[in-house]
């Protein structure tokens, strides 16, 4: 097999993988609570400012860390699809 065709065919076992969509949803919404405090706002206002805030901070959290293990995830495809080119270009037959 050719260095090229090894190319196109590890470019046809690579796609499935790159078209996968990301398991990870869209970035959590700001609380809509900061827009309505204004300078007038209450203890309580505040407090439950505070308590969206702070559940926004989870989720964002959480939305960060599932975009970091998908860029790991696409890391190690990536890895893997260069040692297995490699492998073919260095004459290899059955390539991991």
């Amino acid at each position: 097999m050719s260095l090229r065709a090894a190319f196109f065919a590890l470019l046809l076992i690579a796609s499935p993988a790159l078209a996968q969509p990301s398991r990870c949803t869209t970035p959590p919404r700001p609380p809509g609570c900061l827009e309505r405090l204004g300078s007038t706002a209450d203890s309580q206002a505040v407090a439950y400012c505070r308590a969206e805030v702070n559940d926004y901070r989870r989720r964002m959290d959480r939305y960060i860390d599932c975009l970091n293990d998908e860029a790991d995830r696409g890391r190690r495809e990536r890895d893997r699809t260069e040692s297995r080119l490699d492998c073919y270009a260095s004459g290899g037959n059955i390539c991991p």
